[in-house]
């Protein structure tokens, strides 16, 4: 028998592991690989634009479940449901039955999606969690096939998909795989409708002979608090750039959901700045906005609804995402508690005010993400108190041109916030020209040594500081901000921002 883990517990007739439980290092690189890979060839795709958008030859048509993925591993002979997390799952009523038709079969590597319907209607992908946590439930675990990716020890991702499938056809039947329809956009267009538009099942999965694969689901809206904006200067008119968004847990703290910046008309970003310079708010947390410049914190009075066509909780290197939990006084104002597991929004777009709705967990609550999407157990990362940043070093231009005064200046600060989200070093380069259509300009960049940013000074200074620019004094190292002021900083954007684009 395969040693898969070390730490299994009885379960169901059979055992289970925990997250981080498999054994095998490398079966769990392969299966972490294999994710980042379907990852990296999906594409989101609006149920309006199929026939527009997919592409001529052969489409594979498949119903979405709303499960989880997880893989079939065959081993010398005995089965295992393991998951990229680490969850292994062995000896349960399930594998038992694939025994049987899997006695012949050699070496596989299957992703399937595992489904637990425990409730009324389609399975959801949080009854699995459900089921994994209680034994008298995991009668209820399906498993559907989807995917060949190791075939008697031999990766087999190479190949064309239709001849992945009839593998998979082969091997557990027709009817025990995902069904799984051909044909072109027209049919892609006419599945969605019999399959997602009446209910039946979370999405539409297309995959091509381009080896792309489209994810096409309805989009939802979600209720949330606007928590801050970040501004804009068009010409010579202030506006709105996005609203920062947040869910209330139940325990009365505040989780930050993201931005949405899309969805406004020209009328409406300059009336929500109006609106929303009047709701100023104290925050010892800073957040950088997509100008590369400190968002404006507000009272959590003001409820909008966005619409999102998906909700991610992992980022490229398989990580859960994380983002500021944060605590609300109506005298000291907002406060950082440390990050939690969270989800994200994929392609926000503003909606409306909804003024029917109250600012709390009931109206703009956790649920509403927690029923879409299952969550790892989390704990909170701490806020960092005891670094401080600290401005290293910080040089001023000034140039007149005709009668007006532009400036250029750079600032080095030691964040003093160890972790993966915060770089070590932090530059902070500005541009502003009074006669510019965009007087103001700034990018935000990171670096892992002073060396490293030393360079990237050098390269700056050589590139915009030329005949005409005069210094204007350089600011002593002293404090960025003290530790009330700013005990915790977001992640800063890494490179240069992109040109912008017209208003949405």
């Amino acid at each position: 028998m395969t040693d898969w883990s070390t730490s299994f517990v009885p379960y169901a007739g059979g055992r289970k592991a925990p997250v981080g439980g498999l054994a095998d290092a490398a079966l769990l690189d392969r299966l972490l690989r294999y994710k980042r890979q379907v990852a990296k060839h999906y594409r989101v795709l609006e149920s309006a634009r199929i026939e527009a958008v997919l592409p001529k030859g052969t489409l594979w048509m498949s119903p979405k479940l709303d499960g989880e993925l997880w893989f079939l591993v065959r081993r010398g002979g005995d089965l295992a449901l393991c998951a990229h997390n680490g969850r292994v799952l062995h000896g349960i009523p399930l594998l038992k039955g694939l025994e049987a038709k899997l006695k012949d079969a050699p070496d596989l590597l299957v992703a399937g999606e595992l489904v637990a319907p425990i409730a009324e209607g389609r399975p959801r992908s949080h009854h699995v969690a459900s089921a994994f946590g209680d034994e008298s439930l995991a009668k209820v675990f399906a498993f559907h096939p989807f995917d060949l990716v190791e075939d008697a020890g031999v990766d087999v991702l190479g190949r064309p998909y239709g001849e992945r499938l009839s593998r998979l056809h082969a091997l557990f039947g027709e009817a025990g795989t995902i069904a799984t329809v051909t044909g072109d956009a027209a049919a892609a267009a006419s599945h969605y409708r019999e399959w997602v538009a009446a209910g039946k099942h979370e999405g539409l999965v297309v995959r091509t002979e381009q080896n792309l694969t489209f994810k096409i689901k309805p989009h939802f809206t979600i209720d949330a608090v606007v928590i801050a904006y970040g501004e804009r200067l068009v010409g010579e008119v202030r506006q709105l750039r996005e609203l920062s968004l947040g869910l209330q847990r139940d325990d009365g703290t505040w989780q930050v959901l993201g931005t949405v910046g899309g969805g406004f008309s020209e009328e409406d970003r300059v009336a929500w700045l109006a609106k929303l310079e009047k709701m100023p708010a104290a925050s010892s947390f800073r957040m950088a906005n997509s100008e590369g410049t400190l968002s404006h914190f507000v009272r959590p009075e003001l409820v909008v609804e966005a619409r999102c066509s998906d909700l991610l909780v992992s980022d490229s290197e398989d990580l859960p995402m994380r983002r500021m939990s944060l605590a609300w006084d109506s005298a000291a104002g907002w406060k950082p508690l440390g990050e939690q597991i969270t989800a994200v929004m994929l392609h926000p777009v503003f909606q409306r005010e909804r003024t029917d709705k109250r600012a709390d967990a009931g109206d703009c609550g956790m649920a509403q993400l927690t029923s879409r999407v299952q969550f790892e157990t989390d704990t909170v990362l701490a806020a960092a108190a005891p670094g401080s940043a600290v401005l290293l070093k910080r040089e001023v231009w000034s140039k007149e041109l005709k009668g007006q005064v532009a400036v250029r200046k750079f600032a080095l600060i030691q964040t003093n916030k160890p972790g993966r989200d915060h770089p070590p070093l932090v530059l902070f380069f500005t541009d502003f020209s009074p006669g510019r259509a965009e007087p103001l300009q700034t990018t935000l960049r990171s670096a892992a040594e002073p060396a490293a940013a030393n360079a990237q000074i050098a390269a700056w200074i050589e590139e915009n500081i030329k005949k005409g620019w005069n210094p204007a004094g350089a600011g002593a190292p002293a404090p960025a901000a003290g530790p009330a002021d700013a005990p915790a900083a977001e992640p800063a954007p890494k490179k240069p921002r992109a040109p912008k684009k017209k208003a949405e």
